[in-house]
């Protein structure tokens, strides 16, 4: 069925954010704050997969992306071929993709100081085989913002994106 006012679709609905990074970087802790703070988010994070993570994180996001103005995404995206298909399958819908990194040294204290932790093994193979982007649209070193301060520099930069007021 054909929208009766497609120009209102992008006022509306229409940005994906995706933060990722190393495990334990604040890359959750960040994404959260930004979906607290932007109305009409939904926030998904690949903690909630257990199998088949990224392909069942990717559709859940191209299925959401149609039902709210802003899809916060959380995961380590570790693999370039995972973002990637990420892209594709947001289609026309812009992605803002927001790089936390921090040191090795502070991903392994971090992960040891939190509940539930990833096994340090994991953290060095996810770091070792981490590709970077070549470009992310805002890069966060979390050794040097705490993530209130990271949450504040990309809300800046969705703003300008979306022309949201500046107190959100």
């Amino acid at each position: 069925m054909k929208p009766l006012f497609p120009e209102l679709r992008s006022l509306s609905f229409g940005v994906i954010i995706v933060v990722f990074g190393p495990v334990a970087s604040g890359k959750s802790t960040i994404a959260g704050i930004i979906a607290e703070r932007l109305p009409g988010s939904r926030l998904i994070s690949s903690d909630m997969f257990r199998r088949k993570t990224y392909s069942r994180l990717i559709r859940e996001v191209e299925r959401l992306k149609e039902l709210h103005r802003y899809v916060v995404v959380d995961g380590t995206f570790y693999k370039r071929k995972w973002r990637e298909e990420l892209l594709k399958a947001a289609g026309d819908t812009p992605v803002v993709w927001v790089y936390v990194r921090c040191s090795l040294e502070t991903c392994l204290r971090r992960n040891r100081e939190r509940g539930g932790p990833v096994p340090e093994r994991a953290v060095h193979i996810i770091w070792s085989e981490f590709e970077p982007p070549e470009t992310p649209d805002i890069e966060v070193d979390t050794d040097r913002l705490n993530p209130r301060q990271a949450a504040d520099i990309i809300l800046s930069f969705v703003r300008t994106l979306s022309g949201l007021r500046q107190d959100v």
